[in-house]
């Protein structure tokens, strides 16, 4: 058996004569962007989930906070105690819940514009009625499966909306 130390190293001349070729620019705005202008598949993913699981922590610890308040406490560490129970409850609760939705609205967006070869808000629709549905589809009853559907599905449409129109 060789010894593979000798077989190669950062002092081998071969490493020294493989110049690396230089990329050459895009000569045009369409080479640009892998499938058109506008974000992608991975960056919508992840910017949407991160961005909707820091608002549902914010909200549901707001919301959690408020409920602590409310409950109260006999001394002021039992008042501390009850603000940041109520608060670490509710927080991260809403934010996975969020974030999860949101995983499979931008999963299922990107799924029906591809099929439809569309981007209108039909998509976002679609795609809200099937996120919030999917993410209820194990509950027991389908009530609550319609509940997440509908809502999630006027969200969705709504947030579309107001992009699209610029307003946000």
């Amino acid at each position: 058996m060789s010894d593979y130390l000798s077989s190669g190293g950062v002092q081998t001349p071969d490493i020294l004569r493989n110049t690396p070729r230089r990329a050459e620019a895009p000569s045009s705005r369409d080479e640009l962007y892998l499938e058109g202008y506008g974000r992608q598949f991975g960056e919508k993913m992840t910017y949407s989930v991160g961005l909707t699981y820091g608002l549902g922590i914010f909200s549901g610890g707001f919301y959690g906070a408020m409920l602590g308040v409310r409950q109260g406490g006999a001394t002021s560490k039992l008042f501390i105690n009850s603000v940041l129970n109520s608060s670490t409850r509710y927080g991260p609760a809403l934010g996975n819940q969020s974030a999860i939705i949101t995983m499979f609205y931008v999963s299922f967006h990107g799924l029906i514009s591809w099929l439809r070869g569309e981007e209108d808000t039909g998509n976002a629709a679609a795609a809200g009625l099937l996120a919030g549905g999917f993410y209820k589809v194990a509950a027991r009853s389908w009530q609550p499966v319609a509940k997440y559907a509908v809502v999630s599905a006027g969200v969705f449409t709504g947030l579309d909306t107001l992009v699209r129109g610029g307003h946000l």
